[in-house]
């Protein structure tokens, strides 16, 4: 690729040779290449004839960046990188290394890629000089541009009664790009999570990692695995919550058929799948949904399998044309987010483990109690109705003696504890 895409010169020759180092495990040769491909966007500013190529150079640049962080031994990104490697697996050290010294950077250099699409939105056709071949090429560009998507195309039998009624629900969406939620501030994000779940921090980065090159968020489909009451379905409710990105939570102990997938619109209970009543209820294309206890559903296949349900939903090749049984018609739901939360693995089939991404979740300890008792304190008078500002913080007395009694475990008994502590306060006042 490089020996025919490049001009010919002295500089194009040590580009080709960095690109071949590149690919040969070269870190610093990458680096070069992405310093250099920013290099080349900056240079696009001054002919928007050309800005239709900034958003794939900076994604190319952002690859090679991603390539050179992989190698623990590369210190280019500075101490941060070596202090982890002090406690961490050295496979997981240099991501972390990345998300402490280059987030900022990084987003930046994302936003960046956002103002250009946006600029390029705005520009008169003709002041882009689009001839009438390319004019189509640049049409569906802009109809599923890194911030919306077309999820509708169409209704499918929209001349029956039952399709002319969904036609009607579907009448302000169908043939619109809808927003995709844009990533915001990631540093902000992570320290907000780490704050309120000080045992997961491990967890939260390996997430928050896949968003760092993206100009939109979406989470790839992640089950999160701990003990009962370590405060999964919580952390994955605030993750996207801090996201901004809407979501519904829908608990799956004791599912028993495969009403995800939806149901056909001749019954009287049709109704669309997961997915596409999410997106037609927040309208967006990239809402999330938490499956609270997945490996609980039902396994029978008398009206079909919750976990067989999702897997079309899990891979993008098969969601970016699910048949949605009661839109009867091909619909984009491959930019939503899934986050599983499971006790355990068993109980989960093979083809649904192998299309999620697992990370586990450990009990919080003693040591974070402070931190959690904290958030726990300020839920219970949200719970009443009151400010949480006007929380008055554990002393050393009541910590120390939930010290003693939950050295670590579910989050739920520790809750019961601290009511207790609460309780006793107006006792002895």
């Amino acid at each position: 690729m490089a020996a025919t895409s490049l001009p010919d010169g002295a500089k194009s020759w040590r580009l080709r040779c960095q690109i071949y180092l590149a690919h040969l495990g070269d870190h610093s040769a990458a680096i070069e290449i992405a310093r250099q491909t920013i290099t080349a966007v900056i240079g696009l500013e001054r002919d928007p004839t050309e800005w239709e190529y900034a958003i794939p150079l900076i994604t190319s640049a952002l690859g090679w960046m991603s390539f050179a962080t992989s190698d623990p031994a590369f210190e280019y990104f500075g101490k941060e990188a070596r202090m982890l490697r002090t406690r961490r697996p050295a496979d997981l050290v240099a991501h972390d290394g990345w998300i402490l010294t280059n987030l900022i950077e990084m987003q930046a250099v994302s936003e960046q890629a956002a103002k250009v699409q946006a600029a390029l939105e705005k520009l008169p056709k003709e002041d882009l000089a689009i001839s009438p071949a390319s004019s189509t090429r640049k049409e569906e560009l802009e109809a599923n541009s890194p911030s919306s998507v077309i999820v509708f195309r169409q209704v499918g039998n929209a001349t029956t009664s039952e399709g002319k009624k969904v036609a009607k629900e579907l009448e302000s969406l169908t043939g619109k790009a809808l927003p995709l939620v844009p990533v915001l501030d990631l540093v902000q994000a992570r320290t907000a999570l780490h704050r309120e779940f000080p045992f997961a921090t491990d967890a939260i980065d390996q997430i928050l990692v896949d968003l760092v090159p993206r100009s939109h968020v979406q989470i790839r489909p992640t089950v999160l695995v701990g003990a009962p009451g370590s405060g999964k379905t919580r952390l994955a409710r605030r993750l996207l919550s801090v996201l901004s990105i809407p979501h519904d939570v829908v608990p799956c102990g004791g599912l028993s058929d495969g009403s995800f997938a939806g149901t056909p619109r001749r019954w009287s209970t049709g109704e669309p799948s997961l997915p596409v009543a999410l997106i037609t209820r927040h309208r967006i294309a990239g809402p999330g949904a938490v499956l609270d206890e997945i490996e609980k559903a039902g396994t029978s296949r008398f009206n079909g399998q919750a976990h067989d349900a999702l897997l079309a939903f899990l891979e993008k090749e098969t969601a970016c044309r699910f048949h949605d049984p009661y839109v009867q018609a091909p619909c984009d739901v491959s930019h939503v987010s899934w986050l599983m939360t499971a006790n355990s693995l068993e109980g989960l089939p093979a083809p649904l483990r192998d299309r999620c991404r697992i990370i586990s979740v450990p009990e919080p300890r003693g040591e974070h109690l402070p931190l959690i008792a904290y958030r726990i304190l300020a839920e219970l008078l949200t719970d009443q109705g009151l400010d949480f500002r006007w929380i008055t913080p554990l002393d050393g007395v009541e910590i120390e003696a939930l010290t003693r009694a939950w050295p670590s475990g579910s989050l739920r008994k520790l809750r019961r504890m601290i009511e207790v502590v609460i309780a006793s306060r107006s006792i002895t006042h």
